[in-house]
């Protein structure tokens, strides 16, 4: 795995969302580890897009992925969750 700009951008924006949580809960609590545990999925997709993209096969239910997904389609999801999704909900709030 090759350490990026990107992936050190996401890692900050993460961060910085864990300690928003932590300064609004006024501590750590269990809405504040749930809230982190969250945000590991969009740094999974952001970190790991190659590997996560190759993903193939069975996936429940009568599923199937017969096709990878290419790279950057993951990491653009992974930038959607992680700093766009936020602002969208925010505007539209």
């Amino acid at each position: 795995m090759e350490v990026t700009k990107g992936k050190l951008l996401s890692l900050v924006i993460a961060a910085g969302y864990a300690v928003a949580m932590i300064f609004q809960a006024r501590g750590v609590s269990a809405e504040v580890v749930k809230g982190c545990i969250v945000l590991l999925l969009p740094l999974a997709l952001i970190s790991f897009p190659d590997e996560l993209g190759r993903f193939t096969g069975y996936v429940g239910r009568g599923g199937n992925i017969d096709t990878e997904t290419p790279a950057v389609l993951v990491a653009f999801m992974g930038w959607f969750f992680l700093a766009g999704l936020p602002v969208l909900l925010y505007l539209l709030s």
